[in-house]
């Protein structure tokens, strides 16, 4: 799918677009959780902020609009809240485009190549919540971890990146807590 995001600049990177483009600062199948095709883009670009290992990889290097573009994603995925999204989308716009009986959203024409990535994301986030692809990305439910992961169960109900890591932590601590209670001491807060 990063093939079809816009590109400005022929030089490949590990994922094969743009030198320039948002592929060099994300990591795509990076698991647990790993997602379709059409929305590991946008996982992977929530998780450049690994916050159970304490590393940003847009930190130090990446330019600040796909920082800005990560943190109002994980407002919206987390919080419900699409306030910081629509700054950024009304800073990178979009575009439609007619080709052969088809039409699809695409970075305007003179959209600088991180402008075009910010943009190309953006198209892949309409097309993932056009789809419904979108819900099934969630937070894990272990508040030391929140790895963005896609949730592949039926019913839509997986509360954790891992059953195997942060499922059995969280089960657990929840069991430790109950056999504390009923001892008679007090849960921790």
């Amino acid at each position: 799918m990063l093939d079809d995001m816009p590109s400005v600049k022929p030089s490949p990177t590990k994922n094969g677009g743009a030198a320039d483009g948002i592929d060099r600062w994300i990591v795509l199948g990076g698991a647990p959780g790993v997602a379709p095709p059409g929305v590991e883009p946008l996982r992977a670009l929530l998780n450049t902020d690994d916050r159970f290992h304490g590393v940003d990889a847009l930190e130090a290097e990446a330019p600040r609009a796909f920082v800005l573009l990560r943190d109002a994603l994980r407002t919206l995925l987390v919080e419900g809240d699409a306030g910081p999204l629509a700054g950024i989308a009304d800073a990178h716009p979009l575009r439609l485009v007619v080709e052969q009986g088809h039409m699809r959203l695409a970075p305007t024409a003179e959209a600088g190549p991180v402008d075009a990535a910010v943009a190309g994301m953006l198209v892949l986030l309409a097309e993932a919540q056009s789809s419904g692809e979108w819900s099934r990305l969630k937070a894990c439910g272990n508040p030391d971890c929140q790895w963005i992961f896609y949730d592949t169960s039926r019913n839509r109900s997986g509360r954790w990146c891992s059953m195997q890591e942060c499922g059995a932590v969280m089960k657990s601590r929840a069991y430790r807590r109950r056999q504390r209670t009923a001892d008679g001491g007090e849960a921790p807060r």
